[in-house]
């Protein structure tokens, strides 16, 4: 077991590990996971591709590039439990006017 005198050393190492490290820029690491909240409806799931890192959080995916760690992109996932036919078709609006031909020149 250590002491707890080990256990601050070992935690100020990794600390300055991490500011030079980030310092010159080398990307972070992280291991691929899901992670449920307990509390609350939080959901994060990281995968690792060959080109980029995908960091999922309640359906939006983030896209990182593996090397250089730069977000690349963001999409999202389809909303479970939505139904395209379930959303009513909005009806002509009384506000906007009908959009009628133009006379042809003659």
């Amino acid at each position: 077991m250590m002491t707890r005198h080990a256990r601050f050393a070992l935690t100020l190492l990794r600390f300055w590990a991490g500011k030079v490290l980030n310092a010159v820029g080398v990307p972070g690491v992280v291991l691929p996971g899901t992670y449920e909240a307990g509390i609350g409806q939080a959901s994060v799931r990281i995968a690792l591709g060959p080109l980029f890192t995908v960091v999922t959080v309640n359906g939006v995916d983030v896209y990182i590039h593996r090397f250089t760690g730069a977000i690349d992109g963001v999409g999202f996932r389809v909303a479970t439990g939505c139904k395209p036919a379930g959303t009513p078709v909005p009806e002509r609006s009384a506000a906007l006017p009908v959009a009628e031909r133009a006379p042809a020149r003659s």
